[in-house]
This record gives C-alpha cells, structure tokens and sequence, in this order.
C-alpha cells in the first residue's frame, strides 16, 4: 500500500454491476470540483453519480457545470434540510446494484470503486464493504489507515460502539441494505447510526488499502460546536443500546477525549496513532515518524498529540497495548 496525493492513472476495467454514488452537496465551496471529479475519472465507468443539491448557496455548482453533462450524472436540487434527509431522498432514488458515499470535499482514488465491487462480488453475503483513508490538512495529505479488518473484526467493532472504518468510505449492497434509511433527527451521527443498524445484523469488511482521502475542515459547524454535536452523539448511542437490550451509560462515551483540543477536533489524534501503527506493522518506520510528527504539530502544547509519535518510536506490540488505554469514540474526525 502506497499512499499518495496524486495516484497514477490506472487502466479503465470491463463493464459490471450499475454503482450508484450519493454525494450530498451543501456549500462545499472550491473542493466540490475535484472531489466529482475522483469520481467522474474512477477506473469503474458503470456508474450513477447522484447529486442532492441540498440548498448550496454559494454557488459551488457553477464550477461544475462541464462535469454535469456526462450522461452518468444526476441532480435534484432541495431547499436545505440537512444530510439524513438528502441521504434518504437520494436511497429512494438508487438505480445500482450497490451504492457508494462521497462527501462533497473528498476524494476518492482512481481504483475506489472497482476495488469494492469487486469484494461485493466476490463476497455475495457481505452488506458493506470499506476501506483505508488518509486526511487533508491545510491541502496535504496524511496519515493513511490501511491495515484489513475482517468480518469478525468488523463485528468486534460494531458490538464495542465503534466505526469499522471511515464512514464514507462504505460501499453497501441494496439487496441487503436497500430498506434502511438515515435517522432524521440525528443532525450528526446519522450515518454511525446507520452502519451499527447495519453491522448488528450483517457481516461487512474493511479492505487493507488507502482509496479514500478525508478532508478535515477546522471551521465546520461540528468543530466549533462540540456541544451540539456530542448531543447527537449520545442519542445514536442511546438508540443502539436499547436496540441491544443494554443499559445505556452515556458516561462511558467519552472516554477518548483527553483534552480540550481533542475534544474540539473529535480526537482526531486517535486516526495518527493509528497510522503510525499501521506503517510500523508494514516495516515503513520512517513514514511512521512522519506522521507522528505531524500529529504533534497539529498542536505542539498538547501533550495528547504526542501519543502518535511516541508510538512510532517504540515496538508495534507496546503500542497496540497502550492504545487500549486510549481508544477513540466512534465518531471521530467526522466533520
């Protein structure tokens, strides 16, 4: 696994499965146009690009106007109601066999999609499948996650209230998916909501490859208000354990947060150490370094972001067992 801000074109593959692939669109300013163009230009061409427009006003689709002609592509324009509510209009509409999330700001390397259909195909009793991803700081790319998570994995996840992996990076079968819907009221959250919801009753896999690149925003409304959004947070953890007949103890949510910062950010530092661990564990402890350094440059007074770093410099399995010690809510660096 290589990962790289600007992957090598790769060759188009052979005509499969219809994908289709919901971006929901609000305001996603300059980074709109090269987050569908990741997709436009995937190595898999079967596919259904599905825009929901939900209320932009800053005029982020004048820049796309080219893009939208290829025959592939669909909008549907909605006064602003937030992305549940865009999700579930865009589910009613899937027209492909699977279907796929883009955030409007990310991106999504060449061989994302061809990858996933081909883990579906391969694995017809699978509902999801996800992969590895790296973050976009100030414009760089960083700190890709990359290790495989199996179906038992992904179970261990999933029952300890975590993310198997990034959530859009989610490629989902409609055969087995394609009655659920998105919780309205959860403003945030909605989407780990949906993957328990999924995860409790079906198996799913997380692919050992980068293919997705997450772009975090410091000034998105789910940074500056931690409060606001740790409610939704609480009430997604509410909702899965009475579904799994558990007392619901919101107290133990938060037990990654260990600093002011990392609450601000969503603990994104959790995402560094595991990057660290991953390169260390494909012998790449140079890249190891990197990373942690740029973790501790993220906020050089914190000692909380000095934990990636540390754990580049120390033996992969002390690691792993400190980290315990330090596992991260299952909503990290959402945006």
């Amino acid at each position: 696994m290589m990962s790289q801000a600007h992957p090598p074109k790769a060759e188009r593959v052979a005509e499969g499965p219809l994908v289709t692939v919901v971006m929901c669109v609000y305001n996603a300013g300059k980074y709109f146009r090269p987050s569908l163009l990741s997709i436009i230009d995937q190595t898999y061409r079967n596919l259904d690009i599905l825009i929901i427009d939900d209320g932009s006003t800053d005029g982020c689709f004048s820049s796309v106007q080219d893009l939208l002609v290829d025959e592939r592509v669909r909008v549907i324009h909605q006064a602003n109601s937030g992305k549940p509510v865009a999700v579930n209009r865009a589910l009613d509409r899937i027209r492909g066999e699977f279907y796929a999330i883009q955030d409007a700001d990310d991106i999504s390397y060449p061989t994302r999609i061809e990858r996933q259909v081909r883990a579906l195909l391969n694995h017809p009793h699978l509902a999801a499948v996800f992969c590895g991803n790296e973050l976009i700081i100030d414009g760089k790319f960083m700190a890709p996650v990359f290790a495989p998570k199996s179906e038992d994995d992904c179970r261990s996840e999933i029952r300890a209230f975590r993310l198997p992996a990034l959530d859009p990076t989610g490629m989902f079968r409609m055969s087995l998916v394609g009655h659920m819907r998105f919780e309205p009221s959860l403003k945030v959250a909605e989407t780990c909501d949906y993957i328990w919801r999924i995860g409790e009753s079906h198996p799913m896999i997380v692919l050992g490859e980068c293919l997705y690149a997450y772009r975090i925003l410091p000034n998105s409304l789910t940074r500056r208000a931690p409060t606001w959004r740790k409610q939704f947070e609480v009430e997604a953890f509410r909702r899965a354990c009475e579904r799994r007949g558990l007392r619901f103890e919101p107290e133990c949510e938060d037990s990654g947060h260990r600093s002011r910062n990392s609450l601000l950010d969503n603990n994104i530092a959790a995402h560094f150490m595991r990057s660290v661990l991953d390169w260390r564990r494909s012998n790449r402890r140079l890249s190891a370094l990197r990373t942690g350094w740029q973790c501790a440059c993220l906020h050089p007074a914190d000692p909380h972001y000095y934990k990636a770093l540390v754990y580049a410099l120390i033996s992969p399995s002390i690691a792993s067992r400190l980290r315990r010690n330090f596992l991260a809510t299952p909503l990290e660096t959402t945006k």
